[in-house]
């Protein structure tokens, strides 16, 4: 069924009917009501494809990631194809690799004339140039703030590392590593230098290597880390790529899990789920990434569309459910902190 078809049958204009199905308050809430209903009811699907000719531009979005080989950006894209399929939009992969490799993938992507680009970490200041074809840019990740003039997703590492050390220190752990430490500012091992401190007790930090955030190097630092200072009773580790590999190093090497040695990812990969004994890990909120893109394309999160149960009276980290379109529902990870 389409548009002009379901405006026959309820009596009203053909752009009526566009504007209900977009949300539009300019609608009354029966006849969206009524409107939406019916398109249901008759598999109603909005023609895209002339959507996106009469806006002169294409369904694509660039993702610029690192790695897939790392779990966690893996699962990362795919909850964006979950967020942005069902929004019209296909997702086009560029990973980072040599030097020259990201600006020819910008010209590529500026060229196809793509709706939007999300990219991971630093990689979105060589993007920037695109900002002047109109295509959005989003940055997910990075340590602070960017001065860039473009979206950026900032999941609070530093808080979350605080609460992981924190829990560590309730569950009587004393003698707490940091493992993967790339630089000491980086806010995870910021978080964790800084609880220590408060808690009065000496830091042990292992660097990473050259082999990266891998579960071989996880597995190489627990082994220099149980050499040097078997005494240890945790290790918080600056990923779960790295935590899965110390895991089975601790177990090889004899170690009771969680009897003896706690191992604390970060990520919160699926992976880690079905470890024996399972990976505990800090999640970070991925779908934050897709809702930042949204925002850019103008589907806004009104106020008016949060479903909260129950007031949010008190810190801490909440989902809230949103109504972000038609037929489109989503997740809002909300954490209430402290102003500083």
């Amino acid at each position: 069924m389409t548009q002009k078809e379901i405006a026959k049958l309820l009596n009203v204009s053909q752009p009526t009917v566009s504007m209900a199905l977009n949300g539009s308050e300019r609608i009354s809430r029966e006849l969206r009501d009524a409107v939406r209903k019916l398109a249901d009811r008759s598999g109603y699907r909005p023609n895209l494809a002339g959507q996106l000719l009469r806006q002169g531009r294409s369904n694509v979005v660039g993702a610029v990631f690192p790695s897939l080989t790392n779990n966690f950006f893996a699962e990362l894209f795919q909850e964006l194809q979950n967020q942005l399929i069902p929004h019209g939009y296909l997702l086009y992969l560029v990973q980072l690799g040599a030097d020259g490799e990201l600006p020819a993938a910008a010209e590529c992507l500026r060229r196809m004339q793509a709706a939007g680009v999300i990219a991971i970490g630093s990689a979105a200041e060589s993007l920037l140039r695109l900002k002047e074809d109109g295509i959005a840019l989003v940055l997910y990740g990075g340590d602070s703030r960017l001065e860039l003039g473009v979206s950026q997703v900032l999941p609070d590492r530093y808080a979350a590392g605080r609460e992981a050390v924190r829990h560590l220190l309730a569950a009587g752990r004393r003698r707490i590593a940091f493992l993967g430490m790339k630089n000491p500012q980086e806010p995870r091992c910021r978080a964790y230098l800084d609880v220590l401190a408060e808690a009065g007790l000496e830091p042990l930090t292992l660097r990473a290597g050259e082999d990266g955030d891998s579960p071989e190097a996880g597995c190489r630092l627990m082994r220099e880390l149980l050499f040097s200072r078997p005494d240890t009773d945790a290790a918080f580790m600056h990923n779960d790529e790295l935590a899965v590999g110390a895991l089975r190093a601790a177990l090889q090497l004899g170690r009771k899990v969680p009897e003896e040695l706690a191992v604390f990812g970060f990520d919160s990969i699926g992976t880690g789920r079905y470890l024996s004994p399972a990976l505990t890990s800090v999640e970070q909120p991925r779908r934050e990434i897709a809702a930042a893109l949204k925002e850019q394309h103008g589907v806004d999160i009104d106020s008016k569309k949060l479903v909260l149960d129950e007031p949010i009276k008190s810190f801490g980290s909440y989902q809230v459910k949103a109504k972000l379109g038609f037929e489109i529902s989503g997740t809002v990870y909300v954490i209430v902190t402290e102003e500083k």
